[in-house]
């Protein structure tokens, strides 16, 4: 014996795995795709043959939801940043220790492990591998990549 749902249903069930799938992936963007759905379902109720309007209905609510709601959605939900223009965005980072594990040239990069990520790394002097060393900062053109320097002596 074959069930079938109704468009409206499946619309809907996926919608709501959609934005729940939102806790689950960073990014604030998947929770869009999920009213886009949402919208299609309630097309799909009133006119349940429509396919190609219920995927119209789809694009059109997710594309104006993300272009309209995300930014709002941004700022009340990740908030704002405390630190100045040009500060560093963690002073955590600042002369924490690393080990890295090849050699290192200035200006050469690589990657090290810090609290249990791992980060593109660029040296600013020459180091040494299998010894710890200091971040620096962050490079100023690129904020996801760590400046190294030899630890000095305390």
């Amino acid at each position: 014996m074959a069930t079938s749902f109704p468009p409206w249903l499946i619309w809907f069930v996926v919608g709501l795995a959609v934005s729940l799938s939102e806790l689950v992936l960073p990014g604030f963007v998947i929770l869009f795709f999920g009213l886009g759905c949402f919208g299609a379902a309630v097309l799909a109720a009133a006119l349940p043959d429509a396919y190609a309007a219920q995927v119209a209905t789809f694009i059109v609510v997710t594309l104006l939801s993300l272009a309209t709601l995300r930014k709002m959605a941004m700022r009340v939900f990740v908030g704002k940043s405390e630190a100045a223009p040009g500060e560093e965005r963690d002073q955590n980072f600042v002369k924490a220790r690393v080990v890295i594990d090849q050699d290192l040239a200035p200006g050469q990069e690589t990657q090290v492990r810090y609290r249990g990520s791992v980060w593109r790394a660029r040296a600013t002097e020459h180091l040494t591998a299998n010894t710890e060393v200091e971040i620096a900062g962050f490079d100023h053109a690129d904020k996801s990549c760590l400046i190294l320097k030899v630890l000095k002596p305390s």
